[in-house]
Formats: structure tokens, sequence, C-alpha cells
């Protein structure tokens, strides 16, 4: 078959993580693969990752321009049209379109086009966002939309699942299929540690992954160790990642003087491999579909304290391996932490429950064969 993958940004994320490994596995079993991406609005490190990746292993991509996370309604049309010619040029058998954004526009271009299968996977929600209330209705019924012009819809959790499955006509094609992960070999201590931050002097390192966006409340862990290190001072926080908040970040950072305690490490190339730096692993979202930086942590038997959203509890059981916690809540989120920083053995004993439920419940094998079950449809 001839598969062509459609994705918004090309940044380090569980999206694109996601389309790599499909695409990886796609060509591997005898297909033809061409990844469709949006052209990146920055040149901040990292944005052309998944491109990157997929050179090296000669998969060919093709830029869309207009295809930005920004709304605009010129390059929207723009991006619509650019995507059906390049449909109708490739006539691939199977168009699998990722992010809303993609969703919106991919999937009405591949109808236009006449592509015989379409399938959608849904990566998480836009109306799930803080957003105005009119903003969320007019993006339920806009996600609803994709569902409907796609042949079937992928859902990365149950709770990605629910949330659509209100809208009239779209249950007969949801689908739910877990992102699955294949735990990738791990630098020592020692050296994630300098590798992430050589000089950085902090006995206790928490960490996290995580795209610096608005969604993913990073301000709500920097004001959580406000709190944290008066009475740990031995404790810092170490972010990979970036994105268009870091400016605003490292801001709150310095107005909190807590210069010596938070760093900001980029983005890393395999940065689960970095994972035994951690002494604790954070994720702080307020909305989340199904984190791929979740099951990173567990490949590293991490203890784990995440915020209680989407589709977070359906890999962490709280308090059997990891502690969940309200969404912005700054004080149960540092109170979290400093009773797993406390209660060693029990850091301990979440971390390897996490780590079996990850190998258990989640490989990518598992991921792999059900989508390709789904393309069969």
């Amino acid at each position: 078959m001839y598969i062509l993958y459609v994705i918004t940004k090309t940044n380090a994320g569980g999206a694109q993580k996601y389309v790599y490994d499909l695409a990886v596995a796609a060509k591997a079993k005898g297909h033809t693969v061409t990844v469709a991406y949006g052209l990146p609005t920055t040149t901040q490190k990292g944005s052309d990752s998944l491109i990157t990746r997929l050179t090296a292993k000669n998969i060919r991509s093709e830029p869309i321009r207009g295809l930005t996370r920004n709304v605009g309604f010129i390059q929207e049309v723009f991006a619509l049209f650019e995507l059906v010619r390049l449909f109708k040029k490739e006539q691939p058998n199977i168009v699998h379109i990722n992010s809303s954004k993609a969703g919106a526009l991919g999937t009405l271009a591949a109808r236009l086009a006449g592509v015989p299968q379409i399938i959608f996977t849904a990566h998480g929600w836009s109306f799930n966002e803080s957003r105005p209330w009119w903003q969320k209705v007019i993006l339920f019924f806009a996600s609803g939309t994709i569902v409907w012009l796609s042949h079937k819809t992928i859902c990365v959790s149950e709770a990605v699942r629910h949330n659509i499955a209100r809208m009239p006509f779209v249950r007969r094609k949801l689908t739910v299929i877990h992102n699955g992960i294949t735990c990738p070999p791990l630098l020592s201590r020692e050296k994630a540690r300098a590798t992430l931050h050589p000089r950085v002097v902090g006995s206790y390192w928490v960490g996290m992954i995580s795209e610096l966006h608005p969604t993913k409340c990073i301000d709500v862990a920097i004001r959580a160790f406000a709190h944290l290190v008066e009475s740990h001072p031995e404790v810092i926080l170490v972010i990979i990642g970036e994105g268009e908040k870091r400016t605003e970040l490292e801001t709150i950072v310095s107005e909190l003087h807590l210069h010596n305690h938070i760093f900001f490490a980029g983005s890393k190339e395999n940065a689960g491999t970095l994972l035994l730096a951690f002494d604790l692993f954070i994720h702080t979202s307020r909305s989340e579909a199904f984190p791929f930086a979740i099951l990173e942590a567990g490949c590293a038997s991490l203890p784990v304290v995440a915020t209680r959203v989407g589709g977070i509890p359906e890999i962490i059981l709280n308090k059997e391996c990891g502690l969940l916690v309200p969404a912005y809540d700054t004080i149960a989120l540092a109170t979290a932490i400093k009773s797993l920083m406390q209660d060693s053995p029990r850091a301990y004993t979440l971390g390897a429950r996490l780590h079996t439920r990850v190998l258990q419940e989640f490989p990518k094998t598992r991921m792999l064969e059900d989508t390709f079950a789904v393309y069969q449809i």
C-alpha cells in the first residue's frame, strides 16, 4: 500500500513520535510511505526534529505551506488546496492524519481528492484547552466534523474517545489504541546528568520532558518548587523541551529567585535515554491524551507525580504505580513531591510498578499491530 501521513508540527513531541514510529514500521513492512508536514513557524532548536529523523530512515517528506498551528483564513485555504493537489498527485491508498489542525484540513482535502481510506488519530482535542466557552463549542463541532469526514478515528486513550463520543453518529467510527513504546537503552546516571547540566549542583533531581506550551502548565511546576526549596534546598528541577513559553517561564524563575534550582535543558534528541539523571519525574499538563513522556519515565522505573487529567489515569493507577494530583494545584504537587523525597522505599516501589505496567500494557508492537489492522478495514 501507499500510506501518506499528515501532521501539523515537526518538533519533538508525542504526536511526532507516533508518526515516526508508524512510518518507519510501515516502510519496514514493505509499504510506500510519505509524511506531509506543516512548515515550522520558528527556527527554534528541535523544530524540525521529525523531518531529520525521517530523512535518516530514507522516508520521503513533503512540506505543506500554510499548515501551521496558528489560524489564518488565507493560509488555511492555501493549505487545503495544497493538500488536495498532493493527494490527487500521489494517489495514496491511505491518508493517516494527525493533530486537530491537520485533521480539519486533511480530512476535507482527502474527501475532495477521493482518497479511499482516511484515518485520523486524535492525540487530544483542542476544545479541552483553556479557551472561552464559545470557542470550545465551535471546536467541539469542528472536531466532530473531522470524525465524520474520516473513515476511522483512532483515539489514543479512553478519555479521548469519551470526550467526542457525545457527538451524534460518531461512535461507530471510534476505536481506542493506546500509545505504545519500546524502552530505549538508558545512559548511566552520571553520563545523563553530564549531558543535561554538567555544572548543576543538586543531590535530588526532579525531571520533566515537555513542550513549553501553555497546556503543559510548566509554570505550575515552577511555583511548586518555590514551596519545595524552602525545606529542601538540595532539590532541583530540570526541564527537557522547547517551546513558545520559554522566555515567559524563565522570567517566572527569575522573579521567584529560583536560578539555582530550575534549569531549562532545551530540546534533546532521544530524551528518554537521559531519564536516569532524575530521581523523580513530574508531568503537570491541564489537558493530556496519553503522554509518551510518562511511558518513558516508566521505562526508567522512575516514580511519577502527574496531574489527574485526560488519559494519564489510564497509565498511572493512583498510589499503586504513581501519584496523581489536581491540575493547577501547586501545593498538592509540592506535597506529593515532598512525600516521595522523604520516603525513598515507596518511591522505588511506585517506579518499579510503573515499569512493569508499561512493559506489559503499552508495548509499541501492540500499538503498531492494532493500527495496521485498522488500515485493513
